[in-house]
């Protein structure tokens, strides 16, 4: 099997080539879209053609180019459809997938978020962002579960081999892979941990949001297909200063707008599923900013009020984790 790591310095992701050199079938897994020109030559210059193209998991820190790929080479797209409605194969626990001679299993490890698989090639290990090296991925969005992800790592991932190569979705400080041996002795979120412990060192990350969410999920929901957004993002700072001027429209639910993360002083509660029967007694040219948790489903509805004929849209990017996480006031 041939194997080549390549990296992306801006979201700090790694992205995979995996080919049979006798048949010259090729298929990359987690291609950053900004990055698909040095992909596409490396594939020419090996002599290889691209057969698939896999992700790992609704990437939320940047954009796949498994939609611009598609049509430019042929290869066919596969993810868990549970993500990823878009793509040609979707993939369930236990799937299997040849390249050439090479044959990739799929393994469901549903944690980092809910759609999050794993790729096994014999004794190489593409974790995507379940498990990185001396880490794991965060769990407080996209359905992430601390709980499932213990398992998933534990109970899947902590069972095979210990020289099995774990190849990881990320890194921030220069490493480059890992062994499952290594990660069950040393890492830190999980060596030795019990479930409520690795729960509770999850849940006080404290993390702020990946700036690029808004944009990436919904884009990679369809494949890397960027929307016309019909609206713009607005950060934190800046609705804290037009704060009293302009109107909020928080598309949550009555529990998460009175929980944890509290709201806006001064924004109003019009949950997404009521928000387009509410909106039709509004002025199509008032301005309004949507807010929810992440800013995934405000993004949603800032789209949805677009098509209604709304034409001063905003978003509050990264939802109320970035409005806690910059230390604004919220009214509970």
């Amino acid at each position: 099997m041939l194997l080549r790591q390549l990296y992306d310095h801006e979201s700090s992701t790694y992205t995979y080539l995996v080919a049979d050199p006798a048949s010259g079938q090729a298929a990359l897994i987690d291609p950053v879209a900004e990055q698909q020109e040095r992909d596409l030559a490396l594939i020419e210059e090996l002599d290889l053609t691209l057969a698939l193209v896999l992700d790992t998991h609704v990437h939320a820190d940047h954009v796949t180019a498994a939609g611009a790929l598609r049509p430019r080479t042929g290869a066919r797209t596969a993810a868990s459809a549970r993500g990823a409605p878009c793509v040609d194969v979707p993939l369930e626990d236990g799937a299997r997938l040849r390249v050439g001679a090479v044959e990739l299993e799929v393994i469901a490890t549903p944690g980092h978020t809910d759609d999050s698989l794993c790729f096994r090639a014999g004794d190489q290990l593409f974790t995507g962002d379940t498990l990185l090296v001396r880490g794991c991925g965060r769990a407080d969005f996209q359905n992430g579960d601390p709980r499932a992800l213990y398992r998933s790592i534990t109970g899947r991932l902590f069972t095979l081999p210990d020289a099995t190569v774990v190849w990881p979705g990320h890194d921030y400080t220069g490493r480059t892979s890992s062994t499952i041996g290594e990660e069950r002795r040393h890492n830190p979120r999980l060596a030795g941990k019990r479930e409520d412990e690795f729960v509770a060192i999850m849940d006080a990350l404290g993390l702020p949001p990946p700036r690029k969410l808004a944009l990436a999920v919904e884009a990679n929901r369809a494949c890397g297909t960027v929307p016309t957004l019909g609206y713009r993002d607005l950060d934190p700072p800046t609705l804290a200063e037009l704060a009293g001027t302009i109107a909020m429209i928080d598309v949550r639910e009555p529990h998460e707008f009175t929980g944890e993360l509290g709201h806006v002083a001064g924004s109003k509660l019009v949950p997404l599923a009521t928000l387009l029967d509410a909106a039709r007694a509004w002025p199509r040219d008032e301005e309004l900013v949507l807010v929810c948790r992440s800013g995934n489903r405000s993004g949603r509805a800032a789209q949805a009020l677009a098509g209604a004929g709304f034409t001063r849209l905003y978003n509050l990017a990264g939802g109320m984790l970035a409005w806690n996480a910059a230390g604004l006031p919220v009214e509970r």
